[in-house]
C-alpha cells in the first residue's frame, strides 16, 4: 500500500516555486505555474496505483465567496481546476456566490495556490493599463480568457505528449498521463454526481471592446514556458 501524500510538503514545494519568481515579470509567474503543474502530475503518479480502480478521498472546498459573480475569475477557476485534476462549480447561497472546487486534497491545495497567483497577476496587468473602469474590467475579462485558453491548450498538450525528462527525473509517457487524468476525473465525477450540481451557462457582458482586446493581447504575450533560473528543463505544458 502506498504511503498517504504529505500535503504540506507538496504545498511547500509549490510555494517555493512561486517564491523563485517574485518579480514584476509576469512571464516568470506563469512559468512557476507550469512547473508547479508538472510537479503535481509527478506527485499524483507517485501516490496512485493506476491499476487500482478504488477511488481515493475527494473533498470539496470553497475557494472564494462574494455578493456577485466575478466572471473573469471564474474563467481562471475552471482552467486551473482542470489543469490540477479538480472539478469546480458555482454554488448560489442566497445572495452570495461561492466558487467551489472538489478533488484530492493535494490537488485542491495546488489549484488554490495557482489560482490566487494568476488572479493577482491579472489584477496587476489591469491596474497598470491605461483606461477607465469599464476598460479595466474588460481588460481583466480578455486577459483571463486568453490565459485560460492557453492553460487549457497546455493541459491538452501534456495529455498528448507527456512530460519531458530533466536532470533528476525521467520522462512520463502520454499514455500514463492520460491514465492518471481518467482515474482522477472518475473520482471527481462520482463525488459531483452525488451533489446533483446544476450547470448554468452564462455569458459575461463586455462594455469596452478596446479593453477586452488589450487584455487578450496582454494574456497572449505572457510566456507559459519561460524557464525559471535559466535551467535546461523544458516545462510542460507550455
Amino acid at each position: 500500500m502506498k504511503e498517504p501524500p504529505d500535503l504540506e510538503k507538496v504545498a511547500d514545494k509549490i510555494k517555493k516555486l512561486f517564491a523563485l519568481s517574485q518579480s514584476p515579470n509576469e512571464a516568470e509567474a506563469i512559468a512557476a505555474f507550469s512547473k508547479a503543474q508538472e510537479l503535481l502530475t509527478r506527485h499524483n503518479l507517485s501516490v496512485s496505483d493506476l491499476a487500482d480502480s478504488t477511488p481515493e478521498q475527494v473533498l470539496e472546498q470553497t475557494i472564494s465567496q462574494s455578493s456577485k459573480r466575478v466572471y473573469w475569475q471564474e474563467n481562471l477557476l475552471h482552467a486551473v481546476a482542470t489543469a490540477n485534476y479538480c472539478h469546480c462549480f458555482i454554488r448560489k447561497n442566497g445572495i452570495d456566490a461561492k466558487q467551489v472546487m472538489l478533488g484530492r486534497p493535494v490537488n485542491i491545495k495546488s489549484a488554490k495556490l495557482q489560482l490566487e497567483y494568476l488572479v493577482e497577476a491579472v489584477e496587476r496587468l489591469a491596474n497598470g493599463s491605461n483606461g477607465d473602469r469599464a476598460f479595466k474590467n474588460a481588460f481583466r475579462l480578455g486577459a483571463s480568457q486568453r490565459l485560460s485558453s492557453r492553460i487549457t491548450e497546455g493541459f491538452k498538450k501534456q495529455k498528448e505528449e507527456g512530460i519531458s525528462a530533466n536532470d533528476q527525473q525521467e520522462s512520463v509517457s502520454a499514455i500514463v498521463v492520460r491514465s492518471l487524468i481518467e482515474k482522477l476525473d472518475a473520482e471527481n465525477k462520482a463525488y459531483a454526481d452525488n451533489l446533483k450540481i446544476k450547470k448554468r451557462n452564462t455569458r459575461p457582458s463586455c462594455s469596452s471592446s478596446e479593453g477586452y482586446q488589450a487584455g487578450q493581447s496582454a494574456g497572449d504575450r505572457v510566456s507559459l514556458n519561460k524557464q525559471i533560473g535559466g535551467g535546461n528543463q523544458r516545462y510542460l505544458p507550455s
